[in-house]
Parts: C-alpha cells; sequence; structure tokens
C-alpha cells in the first residue's frame, strides 16, 4: 500500500476513532447528567412586576429536588377522624371533590379540598399529656389520627385572649421546609387549653420526591433575572406593624386599602431561605423557592411607611423551568 492510501486510511480511522470518542462522551454526560431534560412547570409562584433588591443578601449556588403533590384525598379517614373527635359529630355537607363537614352545636370538623386541608374545633378538647406542642406532637398526632409519619418543625406560638395557645408547625420534607402563605406561614397548627388540643388545622397532602435534582442558582445569577416581568415571584407584606396605629381607620375591604397595596414600592432583601411553597391540591410541582425577608416601603396620605414583607421567588436556573404565559 502506498504512502498517499496509507495516509488516507489513518484519517479515516482517525476520525471516526474522534467521532467514536465524541459519541462516547455525549451518551455518558447524558446519563450522569441529574438534571431534567426538559423544562419543569413552576406552580409553586406567579409573577408580580414589583421589584426586589437583594442588596447584601448571599445565596451560594446549590442543588434542590422536585416534588409532587399526590392528588389522594382522605375523605374517609377524616369521617373516622371526626367520630373519633366525637360520635355526636354529623355530616352535614357533603360537596363531593370539594367540601365536607361534621358538626355538633360548637364542635366541627371541615375538610375542604382545594388545599387538602382538616380544621378541627372540640369544645371538650382532645387530652395532650405534654406541657407544651412542639413538631415531635404534630408527628404523633397526624400519626394517631390519619395513619402517616410526617415530620414537622415548630415555627411560634400565639396566647390568645380567650386562654389558648396556638402552636404553628411547617411540614418538612428530608428536613427542609414547606410553607403556605397564611397563618404565619405555617403549614398547620393546633391550638391548647388547659391540657387540652381545642382546634387546630393539618394539611393531608402527600408530598413525593422526583428522582434527579433541580440546580438551583446563586444570588450573583439570580440578581440578573429577579427582576424581569416574567420571572416567578410573590411579595407578600406584613401590616401588623402598623395596622392599629397608622391604618387603624382603614377597613381591609375597603378600596382605600386596595388603593395602600397598590403603593408598596422599594422592596430590600436582607437574608435568604430555601422552603418549599404549597398553595393547593392542584398545583402538581412542588418547587425549591427562595424566601426573602424584605423590608417595603407603602404610601399612606402621601407619607412614606417602612413594613416588613416576606417575598418567594423562583430558585431554580430558569433553563430548567417552565412558567405559564
Amino acid at each position: 500500500m502506498d504512502k498517499k492510501k496509507k495516509l488516507i486510511l489513518l484519517v479515516i480511522i482517525g476520525i471516526f476513532v474522534i467521532a467514536l470518542i465524541i459519541a462516547l462522551y455525549l451518551v455518558f454526560k447524558s446519563q450522569t447528567n441529574p438534571y431534567p431534560k426538559e423544562a419543569i412547570n413552576q406552580e409553586s409562584l406567579n409573577s408580580t412586576t414589583e421589584t426586589i433588591a437583594l442588596g447584601d443578601t448571599n445565596i451560594e449556588s446549590s442543588d434542590g429536588y422536585l416534588y409532587t403533590v399526590s392528588k389522594m384525598v382522605m375523605v374517609e379517614k377524616v369521617g373516622e377522624f371526626a367520630y373519633s373527635l366525637s360520635p355526636k359529630l354529623i355530616q352535614t355537607i357533603n360537596e363531593k371533590g370539594s367540601y365536607y363537614e361534621w358538626r355538633n352545636g360548637e364542635d366541627y370538623v371541615i375538610y375542604e379540598l382545594e388545599q387538602n386541608t382538616v380544621i378541627f374545633a372540640l369544645k371538650q378538647g382532645i387530652t395532650w399529656n405534654e406541657a407544651s406542642i412542639n413538631g415531635y406532637s404534630f408527628t404523633q398526632f397526624t400519626k394517631n389520627y390519619f395513619g402517616e409519619s410526617w415530620t414537622y418543625s415548630t415555627s411560634e406560638s400565639e396566647k390568645q385572649p380567650s386562654g389558648e395557645t396556638i402552636y404553628y408547625a411547617k411540614r418538612q420534607i428530608e428536613g427542609m421546609n414547606v410553607e403556605m402563605v397564611l397563618n404565619n406561614q405555617s403549614t398547620d397548627y393546633l391550638a391548647t387549653k388547659n391540657g387540652k388540643i381545642v382546634y387546630g388545622k393539618i394539611l393531608l397532602s402527600d408530598l413525593a420526591k422526583v428522582e434527579g435534582k433541580l440546580p438551583l442558582i446563586s444570588s450573583e445569577d439570580l440578581d440578573k433575572y429577579l427582576n424581569l416581568e416574567s420571572y416567578p415571584k410573590e411579595i407578600y407584606p406584613e401590616y401588623g406593624p402598623i395596622q392599629n396605629t397608622i391604618l387603624s381607620a382603614v377597613d381591609y375591604k375597603s378600596e382605600d386599602f386596595d388603593t395602600i397595596v397598590k403603593t408598596i414600592t422599594n422592596c430590600k432583601s436582607s437574608s435568604a431561605s430555601i422552603i418549599y411553597l404549597y398553595k393547593s391540591l392542584t398545583q402538581g410541582n412542588l418547587t425549591p423557592v427562595y424566601k426573602l425577608d424584605l423590608q417595603c416601603e407603602i404610601t399612606y396620605k402621601d407619607t412614606k411607611y417602612t413594613i416588613p414583607a416576606i417575598g418567594y421567588v423562583n430558585a431554580i436556573d430558569p433553563k430548567y423551568v417552565s412558567t405559564a404565559e
């Protein structure tokens, strides 16, 4: 074989080897890439036109996980729960797939499926042999009445004028808190009085982990996307600090209050944490979200006031997220 043919053969073999190496690399990379092949739906958050300044808030890039919200409901279990509280509780409302209610005088159990929560009150109370309620108490309560082994972190408690103490808790998934917007961002609460549980709310949704990981972006990258109009984020002002003073004359159901709400601006972050934001039984995906502690400004009678607020913003690398138009 002359030198020219040998050279051509070597070139062909070289090209083949290079192509094989590239192909094997791509196959290996696709098999080892822990991130989703397709963008996931961001169903925990909507978007707002309000802007947020991250300031010195520092967030390191990391990995998170996707969970799904099971559509399973517990109508039968809640019925058994009602009967165990009091055999006198009678089902008075049965709106299939939506709302169920059991009542006897002032005692009641309400099961609503929009958020998949059970709310109850029992005048005589449930005897509970603990001086105070903690995360383990919630685990025991849900295990006893609903057969679930969920874990919780307790955030705070509030003493009520009527004598009971409300303990707020957040469901945990692998050490991460799940939050809801209302009730101090808790998913559950139990109220005690004279050593008995007298009312409470329990989230009954099952949250299942999806295989694979999600890349969470750093504050440096988040700063590039955060204030784009379509970026998933929500802001929840806390009017408590001025509710009984500056805004004492404002009806929260009035147009005046709506006008005040629309003046919120200049929100600045002071710290951040990773949580999962739960909204409804139908949201499908439960995604990691950055919770930002904010200070925002509102305007009332031409005067600006600073109030605390909570910001929930998408934590996932935007190229792995799909949002509703």
